[in-house]
């Protein structure tokens, strides 16, 4: 590598403050709902209406599983930190850097000599009838190890995130190494894509064409559900409130 006023210039990268506090928004305002859901399902159980309380109760425990997940999303998008030196990648990440994957936090800085390749892939994710997409960023040493760096989520969607795209690609440029493409894999979607999801093994086959299609076809029409229901929620709101 290069060295002295010849080398590249310092470049680090955080994950862009919009995103970080849009998660940040999200963990306040469903932690909030989660908080009086649970205050009223105390107060429903005291008043010996045990149905409502219970199924208030329910909410609320869905509610804090769904506060879980948005926290953990939250650590990985303000604790991931990637810094492209002269001669060396500098990478601090987080365990929530992804959402299916189970990374422990790494804080590790690694000679470009040492790294191989930068792969990625699409991830496949089906529950109840529909999919989620994700592309996977892992960095391949020469000494076999991959080190899972990062994820990009709703692929297909309007939601679509595409912040590590153009990093993937800066890392291996700047290590000399190739940026591999390996398809699509399938993994366990479990309930919602939130419980119980399970990623496919790095080593997994690709995923037949046709099925590949498909999946992408239902993670479009998830991605527009979305909308949808968002849509509804904010006219139904309006139309409580004319009322």
């Amino acid at each position: 590598m290069p060295d002295g006023e010849n080398a590249p210039a310092r470049s680090v990268f955080r994950v862009p403050i919009g995103p970080r506090l849009l998660t940040l928004l999200g963990v306040l305002m469903v932690g909030g709902v989660t908080a009086l859901m649970a205050v009223a399902a105390v107060y429903f159980l005291v008043l010996q209406q045990w149905a409502l309380g219970a199924l208030v109760l329910a909410l609320a425990a869905f509610l804090a599983g769904l506060t879980d997940y948005l926290v953990k999303d939250l650590r990985g998008k303000w604790g991931l930190r990637v810094a492209m030196e002269g001669d060396a990648l500098a990478l601090d990440l987080p365990v929530g850097r992804s959402l299916v994957h189970r990374p422990a936090a790494q804080h590790l800085r690694i000679p470009y000599g040492d790294i191989e390749a930068v792969e990625s892939r699409l991830e496949a994710y089906g529950t109840l009838g529909m999919a989620m997409l994700q592309r996977a960023y892992v960095l391949r040493r020469k000494n076999g190890q991959l080190i899972f760096l990062f994820e990009d989520r709703a692929i297909e969607t309007r939601f679509r995130s595409s912040t590590f795209t153009k990093l993937a690609a800066d890392i291996a440029e700047r290590a000399g190494v190739p940026l591999r493409d390996l398809g699509m894999a399938e993994g366990r979607g479990g309930f919602l894509a939130v419980w119980g999801t399970q990623a496919p093994d790095w080593a997994a086959p690709q995923m037949p064409l046709a099925r590949q299609i498909r999946m992408r076809r239902r993670a479009a029409i998830t991605g527009t559900l979305a909308i949808v229901v968002v849509v509804l929620a904010l006219i139904l709101r309006l139309i409580s409130g004319s009322i």
